[in-house]
């Protein structure tokens, strides 16, 4: 556990990650930016039998959890949860959630702040964030993390051109 509240104190260090409570989400291309950090969270994720490549994400909690996501196409506004392979380090246990076939996905939002700073899809995602800012797409943020509820915020707000959804 000691190893996994340093390489979640590497990853806050980089001044990016989406942070939700206790919870701090990183894309794989800023871990593999650490790549001590990134080894790390390859062999953790190996050790629960599974492959670090086959996900887009990493979910931590400095505490004892680590969740390793695979969200659709990443270059989708606001791309779909596809898998989740949920790691408990504390109780040694792990589950794996297969959303794909689900007709009401959980979605991304605000992804922008998962990438290296330096990654050409920020400028794009930041500038859609503060338009949808703007006109109070993400007030009331915790009834909008699924696709349909998104797509029912956006049709209420007209915006639904803005934003493509599948």
């Amino acid at each position: 556990m000691d190893d996994l509240a340093w390489a979640y104190a590497e990853l806050r260090a980089s001044r990016r990650g989406k942070h939700v409570r206790s919870f701090s989400y990183y894309h794989a291309s800023l871990v593999a930016a650490r790549p001590p950090v990134a080894s790390f969270l390859a062999g953790l994720c190996s050790g629960f039998g599974g492959s670090f490549g086959d996900f887009n994400v990493v979910k931590l909690d400095a505490r004892s959890r680590v969740s390793y996501l695979r969200y659709e196409d990443f270059d989708a506004p606001f791309p779909a949860l596809l898998a989740a392979r949920s790691c408990d380090i504390e109780r040694r246990t792990c589950r794996l959630t297969n959303y794909a076939d689900r007709r009401n996905p959980p979605i991304l939002h605000r992804k922008e702040l998962l990438l290296p700073s330096d990654d050409p899809r920020v400028a794009g995602a930041e500038r859609l964030t503060r338009r949808l800012e703007a006109r109070g797409a993400f007030a009331d943020a915790k009834s909008i993390g699924t696709r349909a509820a998104w797509r029912r915020r956006l049709v209420d707000l007209g915006l639904a051109a803005l934003v493509p959804l599948p």
